[in-house]
């Protein structure tokens, strides 16, 4: 099935894939200084669909800050429990916070 997507698919991180979900800039990736405290990611689901992703060094787990809107499943705040210095703490973290993304996108997908 193909979905319509708000983000770029072309900023998707190679080497992000984990069971066909990927992670993805929002726009060009950030330039230093490092360690970063919070960003903008977007993650793409096995079957084309994108999620927002607003990601802080603290604060709660996960929070949806955003409904469903074209060609997202919403936007979920996450917390990121390892220190990002690179891309490839990007990834750890993403791989870290995945199974609690998708507990909550099964719980709204449920939702009438």
């Amino acid at each position: 099935m193909k979905h319509e997507t708000a983000y770029d698919v072309t900023q998707l991180i190679a080497g992000s894939e984990i069971d066909g979900w990927r992670l993805g800039y929002v726009g060009a990736p950030w330039p230093g200084p490092w360690p970063k405290r919070n960003g903008d990611l977007f993650i793409q689901d096995p079957s084309g669909g994108q999620v927002g992703i607003a990601w802080e060094s603290e604060g709660p787990d996960i929070a949806r800050i955003l409904g469903v809107s074209p060609g997202r499943r919403g936007v979920y705040q996450v917390r990121f429990p390892h220190p990002v210095r690179s891309e490839k703490d990007l990834t750890l973290n993403f791989h870290a916070v995945l199974p609690l993304l998708k507990r909550a996108l099964a719980a709204a997908d449920e939702q009438p």
